[in-house]
């Protein structure tokens, strides 16, 4: 929401006053205050009065302390939070020390990441993240801290590693098949991904005249990043091998981790012993971010921003008026006022039952200097439900029953979400795509070579505008991500509506872009992939037929290329990605139509439905 104001005048000298609110916010964040809040947090997690407690703590109060005072305690919530994972991550690492070599060395460990993820119910590539960002840190406390037990020549996150020699590396191929074949001889039977490695393995113990001289090459050289230099490296040995398709990766990585594993294991384990995890996470607001952190608001108190009564008070205003007024004093100065104006949808949320619970405001940048306005309301799902796009989609969807709807999740474009019987995308789904796709594909990459030639030629001026355009196409462009997010919800439930659905079926929802080509990583970014679209949809439709429809998640593993007619293999490559033709019958098979009859057919696992909608939002 915006600010309506007189003259363009008083918006200007209003953002001034927001503008220099801010920068009292920020002068009041020194690491000094951030340490003592931190202390006093740990030392009552459930402080009632936080903000109140800590303006006693570091003798400094003033009123716009309130809202400085409200963003550090959510700051410190989160690097307390981060500590706890942070404590679980090397338990867990060290009661596993082939992965702790292996994040050691790559600063990531799949193994890890998956067994983190499903345990923290967390995307793995906030896993990732952690992992990554943890690794780094220990370097820069370690050289720092534990000199004596630091290898600086052996241990730096991405840097050279000690040097070995060819033996080394085929006794530790010896060692990786010697201990795998003695792991999987203790299990009953072999998995076919199980079976897969063991054959790479044996693969790259036939083929070790080639691999030999290619790892030492690897391990003994500079790195700028070593996780994605062995992924090349591995596609390169499948090539020279005479194996093009085979996915050596995994394999390779854990002969690097089992050579390098007894040198690691003498220092790693000293590393870490004794290691404060507070120092692994950094303190808030220590790095400056881009941005202004806004004005809150808390309704319960005058402030240095006035307003008209209390949240209830103004609830009840917005409700009646669909407006309120904010007040910007300054000492000296006469006092300046502007009317905010809430959106219909907004005001219809609020007679739904929805409340004020807090007013963000902050200041806007240049040309326009328009300050802005963010309400955040309290309430329960229904208050902010609406069927109104759900009935404009109905008579778009062809009608005919179907009890199991199998859904394919793909990139943005005409087959982002196809179900297993004929259903359309909706114009506005497609234009929303089109428009995304030519602000990816053209408007960014010209703006990008712009400001490279004028970052060349010194040009400060030019570069300057460039990069404020770059910054308002980068956020045009989410906002298309978010509509689309929006309202993808809305029409999968209209199609379960129209089909009368009983059972919603979708692929398992483990997409991680990390470590991808930039081209896949942007389409594996842009797919409508998030379990909240689903869950929303899936209540959506329940609330309209009247039952409760279940929502299945199946494996994800060949959907796509195995034929549902015939069951042969697609042939699918960068030149056949939505049509591909069947090796077994010959046919001409549209990839996404066929994943979604394939994800129908699977037998699925019920997610709980209590998971959606929470009772409080």
């Amino acid at each position: 929401m915006a600010l309506k104001c007189d003259s363009p005048v008083q918006r200007e000298e209003i953002n001034q006053r927001i503008r220099r609110l801010e920068e009292r916010q920020h002068h009041l964040l020194t690491q000094d205050v951030v340490k003592q809040a931190v202390e006093l947090y740990r030392a009552n997690p459930k402080e009632r009065f936080f903000v109140r407690q800590v303006g006693k703590a570091v003798g400094k109060n003033p009123n716009i302390a309130e809202s400085a005072y409200h963003w550090l305690q959510i700051a410190v919530k989160g690097k307390v939070d981060k500590e706890k994972k942070v404590q679980g991550m090397l338990n867990f690492l060290q009661k596993n020390p082939q992965q702790l070599v292996e994040w050691i060395i790559f600063g990531r460990s799949p193994y890890t990441e998956n067994s983190l993820g499903k345990y923290w119910k967390l995307q793995r590539r906030y896993v990732v993240n952690l992992l990554a960002n943890s690794r780094l840190q220990l370097d820069s406390y370690s050289r720092k801290k534990k000199r004596a037990y630091y290898f600086s020549n052996s241990l730096v996150y991405n840097g050279a590693l000690p040097t070995y020699t060819q033996q080394d590396v085929v006794q530790g191929i010896d060692d990786t098949l010697a201990y795998q074949t003695t792991t999987f001889a203790q299990l009953p039977t072999l998995s076919k991904n199980q079976q897969a490695f063991l054959n790479k393995l044996h693969l790259l113990k036939q083929e070790q005249q080639i691999v030999v001289p290619f790892l030492t090459s690897w391990i003994n050289s500079y790195q700028s990043s070593r996780w994605k230099s062995l992924k090349k490296l591995s596609k390169e040995l499948a090539k020279i091998i005479g194996k093009p398709t085979r996915k050596l990766f995994s394999a390779v990585r854990q002969i690097v981790v089992f050579t390098l594993f007894d040198q690691f294991m003498q220092s790693v384990p000293q590393l870490l012993q004794g290691l404060p995890v507070d120092r692994l996470v950094p303190l808030p607001f220590k790095r400056k971010k881009q941005g202004r952190l806004p004005i809150k608001l808390l309704m319960k108190r005058e402030y240095v921003i006035t307003r008209q009564g209390n949240a209830s008070e103004l609830t009840r205003q917005v409700k009646k008026q669909g407006r309120t007024t904010l007040g910007f004093p300054q000492m000296g100065k006469k006092r300046l006022t502007a009317q905010v104006l809430f959106p219909p949808k907004v005001v219809e949320y609020i007679q739904n039952g929805a409340e004020i619970k807090v007013f963000q405001v902050s200041s806007g940048g240049a040309p326009r200097f328009k300050p802005r306005v963010d309400v955040v309301l309290e309430g329960t799902h229904n208050c902010f439900r609406s069927s109104t796009l759900l009935h404009s989609y109905l008579p778009t969807i062809p009608g005919g029953r179907k009890k199991v709807l199998g859904v394919d999740i793909n990139r943005l474009g005409e087959f982002m979400v196809v179900f297993n019987t004929p259903v359309p995308l909706l114009p506005d789904l497609l234009l929303l795509a089109k428009r995304y796709k030519r602000l990816d594909k053209k408007v960014l990459d010209e703006l990008n070579r712009g400001y490279l030639r004028k970052r060349k030629t010194y040009d400060n001026l030019g570069s300057c505008k460039l990069k404020g355009e770059l910054n308002r196409v980068y956020r045009r462009r989410h906002r298309l991500l978010r509509e689309i997010t929006r309202l993808l919800p809305h029409f999968l439930a209209a199609v379960m509506v129209k089909k009368q659905c009983q059972t919603l079926k979708i692929e398992e929802l483990t997409t991680d872009p990390a470590g991808t080509k930039g081209a896949l990583a942007k389409a594996i970014y842009t797919m409508p992939d998030s379990l909240y679209i689903y869950k929303k949809a899936v209540w959506l439709a329940s609330l309209e037929l009247g039952f409760d429809v279940e929502l299945e998640a199946v494996p994800p593993y060949h959907t796509s290329s195995k034929h549902y007619g015939c069951g042969g293999t697609i042939a699918r490559d960068k030149h056949h990605h939505d049509v591909a033709p069947c090796t077994k019958c010959g046919q001409q098979v549209n990839t996404h139509k066929n994943a979604a009859l394939n994800i129908a057919s699977l037998q699925g696992t019920s997610l709980p439905y209590d998971l959606f909608p929470s009772t409080h939002v």
